[in-house]
């Protein structure tokens, strides 16, 4: 394959695609991946929507013949990559292709647990047993385990939880089912394949735990991460620590079926009941504490008037200790046994409070669930030497990583200092494609009035587009207002993040007309609507994180220790890679046109929103919903 001569007219890729189109920006692209996979190093490369950026990495890859690691931030563009543009390259363009999907192991059914699920199906939520008859049907059929085969799971479906493959319920290769488990099978396809695909999720678990069962990932020194705008979140989780009374509860569950198919009592066998005793006893005070506050606080040491916890942690350790050992005198207990000497370890690690570096959280969910979190502030230093360092090349790629047309905000918050970077502007013309309509007299975010403004806006637009609309809203609470207003008017079909899996509303607004989908955080990034299906974006407020949050403030405070400002350094320039990744949902493709709305007045009203509005593509900017309708109504959409 002659690499050179593959993009350019006349070129391989022509041959093989029946609508190809010269982009010098995908050749500039892959010139620069391929360098880097041949003489080493690390690249950034934002590459604009529509520069066909996969292929600018996949072809370097195949041609170098090196193995390498992609991974991406969602879940929909690992699919993408594997189900359609690999397969591309081997079927159209006559390219040899040897690659692996891998998923992490939560979202494959574990044989073991499923066959033991169906003989006695206990489930948590009555509402779910509905979901039992598709899963036993598909369970026969599936040639890979992986859930996503489902597309009508929801993503918090509960009893999932009790058959997938979790690592805290595996045995490895104790287990009966360990040479038929689909997680056996992908692993030995990963380690003959040159390109194995996973999500950021597999790849810093794989990276920061390595558990009994062993590494997921084959041996690798090179990685290309797509979607990398969301790498300093991700492997924030999982270089910390996060422990809930769920957890314990569903170890004392499970020890509790363990006694009594041993022939013990059916409630509390095991040393369940007082395990359950000793968290309750650990987790009050924490609860009580929580009463009064919102979201996550601050979980401090006693040493700074934090909750004192050593009594009721000696208590738990002992009853989990009890736990342990109950199980692993059993022949079928190891897993219980192992997950419950890790569950003390992380439960030990966070209530300890003292690890330097770290900030500790805690939170109450629901009725009974406290999580409690341990995070590093920061996450540089810990991707150089764990991971960048070992490295021969590393390719971060986003569509989304500049802010005013710099590097240095994402440089600086993973480490990579000496890092070379390259834009890729879109092929798309967005004074033709787009317009961005930030309405005139908008109240601040904080005002009372805000919200009926804000629908006032969304009813008259979504008028004006016929519906096909994206809604991202910055929180869940101005989602169900929402949500509750549009279902009173009853104009459109709803369709609303929570209400079934992610990829099963995403089809439904694709084939459903004059559709109307709201969402959170998750359908800000990798969400793909080609099409007249989506003409409208409608953003609420711009995507500040909260400030409170104790992983925010510690690294606000860290950052004015080190006397900057946190304002300008970190808070903006996050809140800008957030919007322009949400603004970007609307053109996917050169045939696409729309609105864009940003209802936040402060684009307009601060100083800072000249850095928002410097960082997105030049769409024309009109003030009056007169404009934008007529641009809408001239673009033919």
């Amino acid at each position: 394959m002659d690499r050179s001569s593959f993009f350019t007219p006349g070129g391989g890729l022509e041959s093989a695609h029946a609508a190809y189109e010269h982009r010098p920006g995908q050749e500039a692209m892959a010139q620069a991946v391929a360098n880097v996979l041949d003489q080493g190093g690390r690249l950034m490369v934002e590459a604009g929507t529509g520069t066909g950026k996969t292929f600018a990495y996949l072809i370097p890859i195949l041609e170098s013949g090196r193995r390498v690691i992609v991974s991406t931030g969602t879940r929909n563009l690992q699919d993408q990559i594997f189900h359609k543009d690999l397969p591309f390259l081997r079927d159209e363009a006559g390219l040899s292709v040897s690659a692996c999907l891998m998923k992490g192991r939560d979202n494959y059914l574990c044989r073991y647990r499923f066959a033991q699920f169906e003989k006695e199906p206990l489930i948590e939520v009555r509402e779910e047993r509905r979901f039992i008859p598709a899963l036993s049907r598909w369970s026969r059929e599936t040639g890979s385990g992986d859930r996503a085969e489902v597309a009508e799971l929801p993503d918090d479906l509960h009893l999932w939880r009790d058959v997938n493959a979790r690592a805290d319920t595996c045995t490895g290769s104790k287990c009966p089912e360990y040479e038929m488990c689909w997680l056996t099978k992908v692993k030995r396809q990963a380690q003959q394949a040159q390109i194995v695909v996973v999500n950021h999720h597999l790849f810093f678990a794989d990276l920061a735990v390595r558990s009994a069962y062993g590494a997921v990932l084959p041996e690798y020194d090179t990685v290309i991460f797509d979607e990398a705008h969301l790498l300093e979140e991700i492997a924030t989780l999982y270089f910390g620590e996060n422990v809930s009374a769920n957890q314990v509860e569903e170890l004392a569950r499970d020890v509790e079926k363990g006694a009594a198919k041993a022939g013990g009592p059916a409630k509390g066998g095991g040393g369940a009941s007082e395990l359950r005793e000793a968290a309750r006893e650990l987790f009050a005070p924490i609860r009580g504490a929580l009463r009064e506050a919102a979201g996550r606080q601050r979980f401090e040491p006693p040493s700074r008037d934090g909750i004192e916890l050593g009594d009721e942690w000696t208590r738990l350790q002992q009853a989990i200790d009890e736990v342990a050992k109950f199980s692993g005198s059993r022949g079928d207990g190891d897993a219980i046994e192992t997950r419950a000497h890790a569950l003390k370890d992380g439960l030990a690690n966070v209530l300890r409070r003292d690890a330097p570096g770290y900030v500790y959280g805690m939170e109450a969910r629901g009725r009974v669930n406290v999580i409690l979190s341990a995070a590093p502030i920061e996450v540089g230093p810990l991707l150089e030497e764990s991971l960048f360092a070992r490295l021969h090349a590393c390719v971060l790629t986003s569509a989304t990583l500049s802010v005013g047309g710099s590097f240095d905000f994402f440089r600086k918050r993973l480490g990579l200092d000496d890092a070379p970077g390259l834009i890729v502007d879109s092929p798309f013309d967005h004074a033709r494609q787009a317009v961005l309509y930030l309405p005139r007299r908008m109240p601040e975010p904080r005002d009372p009035s805000f919200f009926s403004r804000a629908m006032e806006e969304i009813e008259a637009l979504l008028e004006v587009t016929g519906g096909r609309a994206f809604l991202l809203f910055t929180s869940h609470a101005a989602l169900s207002r929402a949500r509750a207003r549009l279902g009173e008017l009853d104009l459109f079909p709803l369709f609303v993040q929570g209400e079934g899996s992610k990829a099963a509303l995403l089809q439904s607004f694709k084939t459903t007309p004059r559709a109307v989908l709201l969402g959170t955080n998750s359908f800000w990034h990798g969400v793909d609507v080609p099409g007249e299906a989506l003409s409208l974006v409608v953003i609420d407020k711009l995507p500040f994180d909260v400030p409170s949050d104790p992983l925010i403030a510690a690294r606000i405070e860290r950052i004015r220790e080190n006397e900057g400002n946190p304002f300008s350094e970190y808070q903006t320039p996050m809140a800008v890679l957030d919007l322009k990744q949400g603004l970007g949902r609307l053109l996917r493709s050169r045939g696409d046109r729309g609105i864009l709305a940003v209802l936040d007045p402060r684009l307009t009203t601060k100083a800072y929103g000249k850095t928002f509005l410097a960082s997105l593509p030049p769409y024309p900017v009109v003030r009056d919903r007169e404009a934008a309708t007529a641009f809408f109504r001239v673009s033919g959409s």
